[in-house]
């Protein structure tokens, strides 16, 4: 998809009413001086832009674990966090809350 280029002064005369109603049939790059100074764009493109960004992070990571895999040898989160130049408290406390809320999201059986 094609965004529109406009300057900020032109979407400042026809308002934020046309321009979000412009936003919801295609992204709109704000520019001043030439230069991009924003984006404008529907929600539900943003949307399906998270869930194909998130998507595909899972996909080159499972890749990534998979040819780790093949390679043979284990490596401790502490080395792979280390190696990636990520906090490994961070990547554990972010996994205990992934992991929270998929439990709050999955129904237990009685």
């Amino acid at each position: 998809m094609t965004a529109l280029r406009m300057p900020v002064s032109t979407a400042a005369r026809k308002g934020i009413s046309a321009v979000a109603a412009d936003a919801a049939q295609q992204r709109i790059v704000l520019t001043r001086m030439g230069h991009d100074v924003a984006v404008i764009d529907s929600a539900e493109r943003l949307d399906e832009t998270v869930r194909v960004l998130r998507d595909t992070s899972r996909e080159v990571l499972g890749a990534y674990a998979n040819l780790a895999e093949a390679r043979g040898g284990q490596n401790s989160l502490a080395d792979v966090c280390a190696r990636l130049g990520l906090n490994e408290t961070v990547v554990r406390e972010r996994a205990v809350r992934l992991q929270a809320a998929q439990a709050a999201q999955i129904p237990t059986a009685r």
